[in-house]
Formats: structure tokens, sequence, C-alpha cells
């Protein structure tokens, strides 16, 4: 036995391996070998550290999901993305400790590691169609005629928005549920259609799985996943390409996440290719693999640590750095409290700096929350219209001429202040909140309600229930200019806590020379 050793370790790396040293290489077990004790404590070491942190980043993930940093992502397809990679991760370390039944590392191999690839893509299909439905937002409110015109016979953007919302939800649900489900099924139907892939893969009973892999044993079950990582790697270049043109406001954000992953999965698929091709032998009689190819088969487990450590490397980056971001960030906000520029006094002088507001708008498009800008300069829109009536007013009354103010042409106003979104600051504006809303300009509250706080709007914002209760409540009675300033309060509160802290730490000294 110990000669027959030396004689396929006194090969060189690459010299091709005799039939005797190949075969003694196809017997040799890893569980059952005392010469492997060392790389099984290992792989326990390394298996109980990954639990750990899965656990705890796992914990800290849900305990933060209502902070801006984890909803950004999307909570609950990020969660469960999460949930499916730690199974997985935590899956492929058994294998390396204790002998597992064939079922078991089918399901690790052929739906876990399906399903965390297929929630990736879905994640990262979600970046993109939400970055270019951000983008179609500001287009679509900025184009958007007010209510005023009845006779607009396309489809209204507060019908067509949220449709392509439920689209996007819905293409994503099929990517998750349709190729784990076609994986399962054909791995049912090879099961009970091939009886030599029965006789190898016993339910229940135990195998060391290195060495079923180096026998190629129940190969036939793992074929839907060749296919697959062919189709893989043809999304991967897809979607690296797609992720080239979206701009991200995090230097290690969403985009940088979905990139690296896409990457080390296109080479991890062709690596493990390469393995599986140059490490094994099913003609007898055809020459032998190098030695090289085998060390390598055995050191990443026939390829499976591969994927082992790709998954661990998906989990860290969707959950686990997104937590550490969110105490980075309230680290540096508590460091910064005492910079006048922090505060929210300073907040409403860039809000009311047309340039800054244009700035703050490109970092919401990244960001997935342009609402909120869209929500501020439309606002600003309604103010300066309901000013602008107290002038044409105040100047009928004077001239004793009331067609100054019914001849007034206030839609040609409106639509001057939409398509420039270039507003002076409100310091300039003064207004009793609790005046009625003229009639004049009633069909521009109107509009702003089904754009922005309607369930249905293109663009609405995310308000406390209680808010919407109100601004509906008053719409349908008695509206007063004021009726969106408690929402108005909601979303520049929202703006100040999520994406003002990263316009401060891109254009601090900008903004510093632009407001004095």
């Amino acid at each position: 036995m110990f000669k027959e050793k030396r004689s396929l370790e006194n090969l060189k790396m690459f010299d091709e391996v005799d039939i005797e040293s190949f075969n003694k290489y196809l017997s040799e077990p890893f569980i059952d070998n005392n010469e492997n004790k060392i790389e099984r404590r290992i792989y326990l070491i390394i298996d109980i550290i990954f639990n750990i942190f899965a656990l705890v980043s796992l914990f800290f993930f849900i305990k933060l999901r209502k902070s801006y940093i984890i909803r950004q992502r999307g909570f609950g397809l990020t969660f469960a993305g999460g949930i499916v990679t730690y199974l997985s991760g935590f899956m492929s370390f058994i294998p390396q400790l204790v002998k597992t039944t064939c079922l078991t590392n089918v399901f690790q191999a052929n739906i876990l590691n399906t399903i965390a690839i297929c929630i990736f893509f879905s994640r990262s299909l979600r970046i993109i169609l939400y970055y270019h439905y951000n983008i179609f937002k500001v287009t679509s409110i900025k184009k958007k005629r007010s209510n005023v015109n009845y006779n607009i016979r396309t489809i209204e953007p507060n019908y067509y928005l949220p449709r392509i919302t439920k689209k996007i939800k819905n293409i994503i649900s099929l990517i998750i549920i349709v190729p784990p489900t076609i994986a399962l099924i054909a791995c049912i139907v090879i099961y009970i259609n091939n009886e030599h892939v029965r006789e190898n893969c016993i339910p229940f009973k135990l195998y060391d799985t290195l060495l079923v892999l180096k026998n190629n044993k129940g190969t036939e079950l793992f074929e839907i996943i060749k296919i697959y990582g062919i189709i893989y790697n043809i999304i991967c270049v897809i979607n690296t390409i797609a992720l080239f043109y979206i701009k991200d406001a995090n230097k290690y954000g969403a985009k940088f996440e979905c990139l690296s992953v896409t990457i080390l999965l296109f080479l991890a698929n062709i690596a493990n290719s390469f393995i599986q091709v140059k490490s094994s032998v099913k003609d007898p009689n055809s020459s032998k693999p190098l030695k090289i190819y085998l060390k390598i088969f055995e050191k990443t487990k026939g390829g499976r640590m591969i994927f082992a450590v790709i998954i661990i490397y998906m989990f860290f980056m969707s959950i686990t750095v997104p937590v550490i971001q969110y105490y980075m960030a309230k680290k540096v906000k508590n460091e910064y409290f005492q910079d006048p520029m922090s505060s929210i006094q300073y907040f409403y002088k860039v809000l009311n700096t047309p340039s800054l507001v244009n700035e703050l708008r490109d970092i919401a498009i990244k960001e997935f929350c342009v609402e909120n800008v869209l929500f501020w300069e439309n606002y600003q829109i309604l103010q300066t219209m309901a000013y602008r009536y107290q002038i044409e007013l105040k100047k009928a009354q004077e001239q004793g001429d009331a067609r100054i103010l019914t001849q007034y042409d206030f839609e040609g106003y409106y639509q001057k202040q939409v398509q420039s979104f270039s507003v002076s600051s409100m310091d300039d504006y003064s207004y009793d909140p609790n005046t009625p809303v003229p009639k004049e300009i009633l069909p521009y509250y109107t509009s702003f309600y089904y754009m922005f706080i309607d369930f249905n709007g293109p663009a609405v914002v995310n308000l406390m229930g209680s808010t919407i209760r109100t601004i509906f409540r008053q719409l349908s009675t008695c509206p007063t200019i004021g009726i969106y300033d408690f929402a108005k309060n909601e979303v520049v509160e929202l703006m100040y806590s999520s994406i003002y802290p990263i316009l401060l730490r891109n254009n601090k000294k900008h903004m510093a020379h632009t407001l004095g």
C-alpha cells in the first residue's frame, strides 16, 4: 500500500498518471482516510466560523430591515437569497466532515444552488430594471400634463407605471421558480427511468462523496446542472454588459456586489468545466489524466468547493456587507453630528438650490428613490402656483378687473415649471396653509395627489398611513394650500436620512462653495 501511494506521489505534477496509480486514486477514500484528519478538522473549523458569522449577519439583517440601506436592496428578495445561500454553504461542508446520502448532494447542487443563483440573477435584474425605471419616472413626471385636460388618449402614467412594477415582480418570480422546478422534475425523471442511477444512488445510504465523484457514479443526475452552467455563463455575459451602464452612488454598493458575483460565477463555471474534463476518464483505454488535474480535483472536492466559495461570497456581499455599511454610516453620521452642514436646516438650503437638487436627483436615481426628489420639486411647483395666483388676484383687485385672473394662463405657467424643474427658493414665498385651494389651481393639487400619494401613482412616496388618510379626507372635502405640508416634512426627513449623506460625502466642498 505504501509503495503504491509513493508511486503516485513520486510523479511530477505534469506527468501522466499510470494505470496502477490511477486505480489507487479511484479507490482511495476521503472520510475514512486517517491522512485527511487535519484537512477535515480545518473544514470543521471553517464550517463553525461560517455558521457563526452567517447567523449573526442574518440576525442583524432582520433587525435592520427597516433601515434605508436594507430596503434599498430589497429586503424580501435579499433575505430569501441569504437564507438559501446560507443553507447551501452549510451543506457544502458536510461531505468533507461525514458521509452523506447521494440525494442530499443532488439536492444541494441541483436545487439549492440553482435557487441561490436564480435569486442572485433576479436581484441583478431588479437593479437594472429599477435603475431605468427611476429614470423613466423622471421623464414621465416631467412630461405629464395636468388633469385639466381630460381628452388625452394616451395611457396615463399613473396606470402604466404600476403595470411596469408588476411586470418586474412577475419576471423575477418566474426566474426564481421555473429553473429550480425544471431541475427537480429532471432529477426525478432521470432517477425513475435510469436503473444505473438507482443502483449508484440508493436513498438513505451513506456515501463518501469525493469517492463517488472520482468514480463518476450517478453523474447523470447532474446533467441538468451542466446545461444550466452554459446558460449561466451566457446570462453572466449579458448581466455584466447591462450592469456596466448602471451608476451606483456607493463604491461597494449593489452594483459592485452583482458585478463581482457575476464575474466570479462566470469564471467558476469555466474552471469547474475544465476540472471535470481534465480529471475524468470515461474510456478505460484512453490516456490517463495528468497528476496536477487529479490533485486539483481532490483539493476542490470535484469542483464543489469552488462553488462553495462563490456561495459564501454571495452571502457576505448581500447580507453581511449591508449590515457593515449601516453601522459605518451611523458612525460617520455621529462624527459629523456637530457639523453645521449635517443639520436639517442646512439640508433645506440644499433643497432650495436648483443645481444641488439636480445632483440629489441623480443620486436618488441610483438609489431607486427618485420619487422623493420628484415629490419635492413638484411640491415647490404647487407653492409657486399658489403664489402666482395670489399675485394675479392682487393685480385683479387693484385694477378692479376680474378678467385678469380668469384669463391668466395657469396651464402654461404650470407646464413651464414642470419642464424647467428649476424653482426659486421657497423662502421667497409666504402663504397661509389654511387658505382653501382656489378652483383655478385645484386640478394641479388633484394631479399631484394621483402622482405621488395615490397607491397607483407613477411615483408614489412612502408616507405614514395616517398622513395619506388625512390628505384624502381633506382633498375630498375642503382642500387647503397646505394640504401636502405634513407629507412634505416626511419626505424631506426621508431624503435627509438616506440620500443627503451621500451628497454630503461626495460633494461637500462643492456645496460649501455653492451655498457659501
